[in-house]
């Protein structure tokens, strides 16, 4: 690329797989939506005690979770905090790589604006029902009183993070709001730190809050949205301004995971003419106003794991830990409970993969185990790339491990060989076997499964274009254009040829990236009996009480479950697995963050680097810089992956992406940063996929 890269790790070829730290499994601390397994997994104490006939009311559970908390949760905290307080601050400041770089001559220079990622960052209610007025201005998410709440009353709690289903905004008097502030994101609970060890180096130099914001937003709307409600993107616009104007220096951008993607759709919008939506800056507005943009372990290309978490209201770690717990815990905060709650959320549309089957289809990422002479391993579906013998055959992004013979004979049987878009009406939010469609490969490729997605999308995913090859095509003067602001394979670089970019993130860990499903027969038999059953009472009822109307007469279900859609008749098939790992609890691998896989990471910052391509028209300079994932247990920094700790989360702390950060910010020999460092195999997978989409051209 016509600039010094620092040598990579040896790159696997052909067939085998890169190497990652494989013993990371399970429910790491750096997944997206981690937090809300906590949540349930917190919760499943207030089922017990629920069940408990002594307990009666919520004031006896939250007296219950009170006193719980101060006997086992608290003196855990106080313990961490002692622990990690004790060391004497004069050894942990030298130790810190800020006051390390200030003794060598670094010092605050640009102004920083940070943008923090996906449910990090505290929200906090403004209005709401009457089951949680206690809490005005206090934390709904990311705080003690958060599982406080979830604790006392899922449902008021649940009720006041979903957002309108046809609006995709707020529900009807509830206001949930963004908390501000550093303190928004430099902790998400007690001691579990987010950005609050990126804000102490920065400190170390000169930085504070003269100098220096957190550009917290409410994460659960779409990107659109954030500035409808909020006026997020004029209010970031003005800051950035504010800044250039008492300083006179450009501003540096620091965004983590889908604070990368918020990112993008702002410098998209700032340069957009008003008329279309857009802030009316002009198209030299980013060139004149950012010196760098730093995006950390970001989600240009979306995450896998948006799509079971839309599609069955499940993600690995939740299928993980409720086929272990039992059917119990599913029935209080079963995959319809959640689903429904994360399907209003429009950010998680704008997270789903971006590119389709000419970015995910060639599969070359997989970790894929080894294979029979027919190109399956040993569950029966495919995963042969596209740089493989079968040059035609596509890599899933969902397997289905109960074919079409096998579906539910008792119920309506799906077309055989169709997608799931072909001929087959649909009822946008309800989920019925005529609208799965499996087709005889038992396959959905991506292009397959965002179609479905969107299909039995709500109001957010409007919002939204999945067609990348459309984002070119539509004017720059058409409010369409809106649809692709987010997509940065649908849309060029502004026009800033002094800014440069830096793609920080961590390497070296299984990733979630395709995964193995099976209809659910006896839900959906279960579904059709009831009703049937509900049929059978309306028209014995009509007979003899002609005056009742139908299905009015008394019910267990709740006024919920009838406005809500229903289960998705499937789910994630945990008993799928490779003997050799690469595949377990219905879940196959790539090589990433734990989070965020590494064609997402690392893509999209490769094709703007590359001279004279139509995503980095004017020449902003990219550099790529990978950090290998090497967990160290730390006493002082319990629960966490240790300062070279490559996951989601932990790579806000790891030693190496501070001091590059730190270096960006202060301008301190940006010679040791405006070079590559690749370590992953991102270099052979790029190429391969680049080979693919002009095989598929």
């Amino acid at each position: 690329m016509g600039r010094p890269t620092k040598p990579a790790a040896p790159n696997s070829t052909g067939g085998e797989a890169p190497e990652v730290d494989k013993g990371r499994r399970g429910v790491g601390n750096g997944t997206i939506l981690a937090a809300l397994v906590a949540v349930v997994a917190i919760a499943i104490g207030g089922v017990i005690l629920s069940t408990n006939e002594n307990v009666e009311s919520n004031e006896q559970l939250k007296s219950a979770f009170d006193e719980f908390y101060a006997a086992n949760v608290q003196p855990l905290l106080d313990n961490a905090m002692s622990t990690f307080n004790g060391t004497d601050h004069a050894v942990k400041e030298k130790t810190r790589v800020g006051y390390q770089l200030r003794e060598q001559g670094a010092r605050a220079k640009y102004p920083v604006v940070m943008i923090p990622g996906f449910v990090t960052s505290g929200l906090e209610l403004w209005e709401g029902r009457a089951c949680v007025r206690n809490h005005f201005r206090q934390r709904i998410w990311g705080s003690a009183s958060m599982a406080k709440a979830f604790f006392a009353d899922k449902e008021c709690w649940r009720e006041h993070l979903m957002l309108d289903p046809k609006t995709g905004m707020d529900p009807e008097n509830i206001r949930i709001r963004a908390a501000q502030g550093f303190e928004a994101a430099d902790n998400f609970i007690a001691t579990y730190w987010v950005w609050s060890k990126m804000i102490e180096n920065l400190a170390d130099v000169g930085y504070d809050g003269s100098l220096m914001s957190m550009m917290a937003y409410d994460w659960r709307l779409g990107y659109e949205y954030l500035e409808q409600r909020d006026g997020y993107f004029t209010k970031l616009k003005h800051m950035i301004e504010a800044y250039r104007h008492t300083t006179g220096e450009k501003v540096v951008v620091i965004s983590h995971s889908m604070g990368g993607t918020v990112a993008y759709y702002f410098f998209q919008w700032v340069v957009a003419d008003e008329k279309v939506g857009g802030g009316g800056g002009g198209k030299m507005w980013v060139d004149h106003n950012i010196q760098s943009f730093v995006n950390i372990a970001g989600t240009l290309l979306g995450v896998p794991k948006a799509m079971p978490a839309l599609l069955s209201g499940e993600l690995k770690d939740t299928a993980v830990l409720f086929s272990q717990v039992g059917e119990m815990v599913e029935k209080y905060f079963g995959r319809r409970w959640r689903r429904n709650l994360w399907i209003t959320w429009g950010s998680l549309f704008g997270m789903l993969p971006k590119g389709g089957d000419a970015i995910w289809g060639s599969g070359v990422d997989l970790l894929v185990g080894p294979q029979n002479e027919n190109g399956e391993n040993e569950n029966g579906a495919s995963l042969v790339s596209a740089s493989s013998p079968a040059k035609k055959t596509l890599a899933p992004a969902i397997v289905w491990n109960n074919g079409t013979d096998e579906i539910c004979p008792a119920s309506s049987s799906p077309l055989e060989n169709a997608t799931p878009s072909d001929d087959v009406p649909v009822d946008k939010g309800e989920f019925t076997l005529p609208d799965l469609t499996i087709p005889v490969s038992r396959t959905w490729s991506m292009d397959d499964a965002i179609s479905y997605i969107f299909q039995h999308g709500e109001s957010s995913s409007s919002i939204f274009s999945p067609d990348f090859a459309k984002g070119w095509k539509t004017s720059s003067a058409s409010k369409e254009k809106r649809k692709h602001w987010h997509d940065p394979l649908a849309t060029a670089l502004p026009r800033a040829s002094s800014m440069n970019i830096y793609c920080l993130y961590g390497t070296g860990v299984p990733t979630e990236r395709a995964y193995y499903y099976k209809v659910n027969c006896a839900n959906v038999l279960e579904e059709e009996d009831s009703v049937e059953d509900e049929n059978q009472t309306c028209s014995e009822e009509t007979e003899t009480q002609e005056e009742a109307p139908c299905n009015t007469t008394t019910s267990e279900v709740s006024p919920t479950d009838e406005d809500e859609p229903a289960e998705a008749p499937f789910l994630i098939d945990t008993n799928a697995k490779d003997e050799f790992g690469n595949i377990q609890s219905g879940v196959a691998s790539s090589d990433g963050d734990a989070t965020v896989p590494l064609v997402s990471l690392g893509y999209m910052c490769q094709q703007w680097a590359e001279p004279k391509n139509k995503h980095n028209p004017f020449g902003t300079k990219v550099y790529t810089r990978e950090r290998k994932h090497k967990a160290q247990a730390s006493l002082s920094d319990p629960g966490r992956g240790g300062p070279s700790s490559g996951e989601h989360v932990d790579i806000l702390g790891n030693l190496g992406v501070i001091e590059d950060v730190v270096r960006i910010a202060t301008g301190f020999e940006l010679d040791q940063v405006d070079e590559d460092i690749i370590v992953s195999d991102l270099k052979r997978i790029v190429k391969e996929i680049d080979e693919h989409r002009g095989s598929e051209s």
